[in-house]
C-alpha cells in the first residue's frame, strides 16, 4: 500500500498563533506528512508522504489549545513545538517511527554523540531532554518508563554572561549615546515625517567619526539605542525592559524626582519596579537627561493608557519593541557599518545581558552583595549561574596583579602597598575596571565650578595672600575670587538643581546688596557687569524646567545655605573689603 497522499487540503484549524517576540505560527499540518514541509508548500498542494501519526498530532494540538486557554506561556509552547519539529524531522530522516520508546532513545543517543564530539553543550542536551520529557509524558501522556534508558546530563558547562570591561564600555556607550541623541533631535523636530515615511526612504542622518550615514527607519534605530542604554542604566533584563509601561506620574523622594515603572516577571510570578531617579551628586547626569528624552519620544509615538515605554514604528504604525528588532539592528545595520572589537580581538556589540552582568559586578564591588541582590532581583541560584563571571580578561589581569604583589611581599617582606610601589603598578586592574569617573571640577560658592582651581589665577591669588600674611611660604591656595569667575574660561556651570539654586541665591544677594552700597553708582561699579553676565550668558542656556525648579526652590526654601546670611555679601564688595 502506498503512503503517498495528495495533501492539498491544508486546514487552518490545525494552526495556533503564538504571540511571542516573532509572532510565530504553530502549524500542526506540517507534522502530518514526512519531512516537516513549510506551510507555503502545503497550502500550494502537491505530493507528500503520509506520516501516520494523526492521533498524536491531534492530541498535541488539543493540549496546546488547553494551555493557551489557561494562560500558558506562548514562548514555552513554541519551545515545545520547535523541539518536536526537530525530533520528528530526525525520525523521518532516519526512517524511524516517531513517538515510540525506541525512536526516543535513538534520538537522545544522537544528541549524546554530538555532546561527545563537542558539537553540543551538556546544558543544551539537558534542555532538549526536558523538552522531550514534557512532550512525551505531559502533553502526549505516554509512559514515563520511555526515559528509563535515556542518559541524563547536568549543565556544568553552562557559561554565565560576561561583563564588559571599562575599555568595552568606552567604545559602546559613546556610540549609543551619540546615536540616540542625534536621532532623537531629528525625530522630535518633525515626528510625523519620520513616522509616515516608507522604511526604505532615509529621513535621518547620523554623524560618527567624520562620516555621515543616511538612516532608513530612524525611529527604530533611535529606540534600539535607547533600549541598550536603558539596560545599562537600570540593569534590567530583556523581558522586563519590553514590558515597561510609560510612567504616568513622577513620585518625590527626599526632594528628588523618581520615575517608577512596573514589570511582571512571569516565571517568578511577581511584579518588580524599575526606577529612574535624579540626584544632586557630583557625577554626570547622562541617565536622567537620556530618560527624559526617551520618555518624550515614547509619548510622542503613543500616549495611550497601556503604551509601553519602548516603542517603534513598522508599516507606519506604532508597535512595541521586540527582540528580533534588536537583532536586526545589530546584524543588518550596526554590524555592517561599524566595527568594534574588544581587547582580545573579538567582535564587540551591545548585549542586554552583558550590561546586566556589568552592573552586577559594579554594584557588588562598590556596595556589596546585599545591594546587588536588590538591584538584580534574582534568586541566589540565578545570580550564581548567570551573573557571577565578570570578564575573563579583567579577571586574569586581577589575578596577575594579586600573584605579582604576593610574590614581591614574600621576597621583600613588605606591605601590600609597598609591594605595589616596588613593582611600579600605578593602578590595579580592579581599580581601573570598577572606577567611577567623576568630573575633575572644583565647586565654588557662587553656584559654578572650576576646571583649574590651581591654575594661573591661583598663583596670583596665592602671592597676594602671602603679601597680606594670610598664607605661608610654599603654601598654594586655590583661586577663590568669586567675582572674577564669571567670564573666566575655567568656569563651568553644572546643570543640577543644587548648583542652579546656589547661583540664583548668589545673584539675588548681589542685587539686594544695593542697600549696603554708598549709592546706585557704587553698586553698578561693583556688580552690574556680573549680574548682566549671569542674565545674558548663563541663565538663557539653563534647561527651562530645571530653572523653574531652582526658582521655585529659592521662593519656597529661601537662599542656598552659602548665602542665607545677610552679611555674606559684605566681603565681596571691593570698597568695603579694602576698608576692612
Amino acid at each position: 500500500m502506498s503512503n503517498v497522499a495528495y495533501c492539498s487540503g491544508w486546514k487552518s484549524e490545525m494552526c495556533v498563533q503564538l504571540y511571542t517576540s516573532h509572532n510565530l505560527l504553530a502549524d500542526f499540518n506540517r507534522f502530518l506528512v514526512k519531512g516537516f514541509p513549510a506551510t507555503q508548500k502545503l497550502q500550494h498542494g502537491g505530493q507528500f508522504e503520509n506520516a501516520n501519526r494523526e492521533s498524536f498530532i491531534h492530541k498535541l494540538k488539543l493540549r496546546f489549545d488547553d494551555e493557551i486557554s489557561e494562560g500558558g506561556s506562548h514562548s514555552s509552547l513554541y519551545s515545545i513545538f520547535s523541539g518536536t519539529a526537530l525530533y520528528v524531522r530526525w525520525c523521518d530522516e532516519q526512517d524511524q517511527i516517531a513517538f515510540t520508546k525506541a525512536s526516543l532513545e535513538n534520538y537522545m543517543l544522537h544528541l549524546q554523540a554530538k555532546v561527545t564530539l563537542g558539537k553540543l553543550k551538556k546544558s543544551t542536551y539537558k534542555s532538549k531532554h526536558s523538552q522531550m520529557t514534557t512532550l512525551f509524558t505531559r502533553y502526549l501522556e505516554l509512559p514515563s518508563h520511555y526515559f528509563d534508558d535515556v542518559t541524563i546530563m547536568d549543565n556544568s558547562d553552562s557559561e554565565p554572561f560576561e561583563a564588559y570591561t571599562r575599555g568595552d564600555l568606552n567604545q559602546l556607550l559613546p556610540f549609543l549615546r551619540s546615536l540616540f541623541r542625534q536621532t532623537y533631535q531629528q525625530f522630535i523636530q518633525d515626528p510625523d515625517t519620520h513616522i509616515n515615511t516608507y522604511k526604505a526612504i532615509p529621513t535621518m542622518t547620523f554623524k560618527w567619526r567624520g562620516r555621515e550615514y543616511k538612516l532608513c527607519g530612524g525611529i527604530t534605530k533611535m529606540m534600539c539605542a535607547g533600549t541598550f542604554l536603558l539596560s545599562y542604566y537600570t540593569y534590567a533584563n530583556t523581558s522586563d525592559l519590553f514590558q515597561l509601561k510609560q510612567p504616568v506620574n513622577a513620585s518625590s523622594k527626599l526632594g528628588e524626582e523618581w520615575y517608577t515603572m512596573p514589570a511582571f516577571k512571569r516565571r517568578a510570578f511577581k511584579t518588580i519596579q524599575v526606577e529612574m531617579g535624579s540626584h544632586e551628586l557630583e557625577i554626570p547626569k547622562y541617565a536622567m537627561t537620556f530618560f527624559d528624552n526617551l520618555l518624550n519620544a515614547s509619548r510622542t509615538l503613543s500616549s495611550d493608557e497601556n503604551a509601553t515605554l519602548l516603542q517603534t514604528v513598522a508599516s507606519k504604525k506604532v508597535t512595541v519593541m521586540k527582540a528580533p528588532i534588536l537583532q536586526c539592528f545589530l546584524k543588518m545595520w550596526m554590524g555592517k557599518h561599524f566595527k568594534f572589537t574588544d581587547q582580545t580581538g573579538r567582535n564587540l556589540r551591545p548585549v542586554i545581558s552583558r550590561f546586566r552582568e556589568t552592573g552586577s559586578q559594579l554594584t557588588t564591588y562598590h556596595q556589596g552583595d546585599i545591594v546587588n541582590n536588590v538591584m538584580l532581583n534574582n534568586t541566589p541560584r540565578t545570580r550564581k549561574r548567570h551573573y557571577s563571571k565578570g570578564n575573563v580578561l579583567a579577571n586574569n589581569g586581577m589575578l596577575q596583579d594579586a600573584m605579582s604583589i604576593r610574590e614581591e611581599q614574600v621576597k621583600s617582606r613588605v606591605s601590600v602597598k609597598q609591594a605595589q610601589i616596588n613593582l611600579a603598578i600605578k593602578v590595579l586592574v580592579i581599580e581601573e575596571e570598577r572606577k567611577v569617573n567623576l568630573p575633575n571640577l572644583s565647586k565654588t560658592t557662587n553656584g559654578g565650578s572650576c576646571t583649574s582651581p590651581f591654575g594661573d589665577k591661583s598663583e596670583k591669588y596665592t602671592k597676594r595672600a602671602q603679601k597680606q600674611g594670610l598664607a605661608r611660604e610654599g603654601e598654594v591656595l586655590a583661586c577663590a575670587n568669586l567675582l572674577e569667575c564669571f567670564g573666566c574660561p575655567s568656569q563651568v556651570i553644572v546643570q543640577s538643581l543644587s548648583d542652579i539654586w546656589c547661583l540664583l541665591s548668589f545673584k539675588a544677594y548681589i542685587e539686594e546688596s544695593i542697600y549696603v552700597h554708598l549709592d546706585a553708582n557704587h553698586y553698578r561699579k561693583n556688580f552690574e557687569d556680573i549680574v548682566s553676565f549671569i542674565e545674558l550668558n548663563i541663565i538663557p542656556n539653563i534647561n527651562n524646567r530645571l530653572l523653574k525648579q531652582a526658582e521655585k526652590k529659592l521662593d519656597n526654601e529661601g537662599p542656598h545655605p552659602f548665602w542665607d546670611d545677610s552679611d555674606s555679601i559684605l566681603g565681596l564688595i571691593p570698597t568695603l573689603a579694602n576698608e576692612a
